[in-house]
């Protein structure tokens, strides 16, 4: 919004160290991404963030909540 005087934005960034450059900025993305990527590394590598019986549920979320919530700010 023009004229926001504070000076905290939060929003999801998957950062490329290496190359300085964003992978993606896109949570679901993010999350898909981050999912099975790091199992080997992972306390709990069984923990599924996007089960294949939830993915058509999940999606269907995700198009209510991407133009609503996520860009509803730009919206303004």
């Amino acid at each position: 919004k023009a004229g926001y005087a504070g000076s905290k934005f939060a929003v999801p960034v998957l950062w490329d160290k290496e190359t300085n450059a964003i992978v993606s900025n896109e949570s679901n993305e993010i999350i898909q991404c981050f999912n099975m990527a790091f199992n080997a590394f992972a306390k709990t590598p069984e923990l599924d963030l996007y089960p294949p019986a939830l993915a058509s549920a999940i999606g269907t979320v995700n198009e209510f909540v991407y133009p609503n919530l996520n860009n509803g700010e730009q919206q303004q």
